[in-house]
């Protein structure tokens, strides 16, 4: 797990890594279709422009492709 003083500054809530859900509200994504999270980047962005971590990366279980979403649009099964 990250130490360091800057984590988190988006607000948004992170899944726990191995959590399994679907991703919710985006028109390009099946809500239908599950994943799991399988791991955080090591940074979002650049400073200025984004400080912490607020996307992970999720494996869809039907055909194991494996995409970037913010945790915001992650919903717990």
């Amino acid at each position: 797990m990250l130490t360091c003083q800057r984590q988190n500054v988006h607000h948004s809530k992170l899944p726990k890594p191995g959590a399994v859900g679907r991703i919710i509200g985006l028109s390009t994504v099946n809500p239908c279709r599950k994943c799991i999270v399988i791991a955080y980047p090591l940074c979002d962005n650049v400073q200025p422009y984004s400080i912490g971590i607020h996307s992970c990366w999720m494996r869809f279980l039907d055909n194991g492709d494996i995409q970037r979403f913010s945790g915001i649009w992650f919903e717990e099964a």
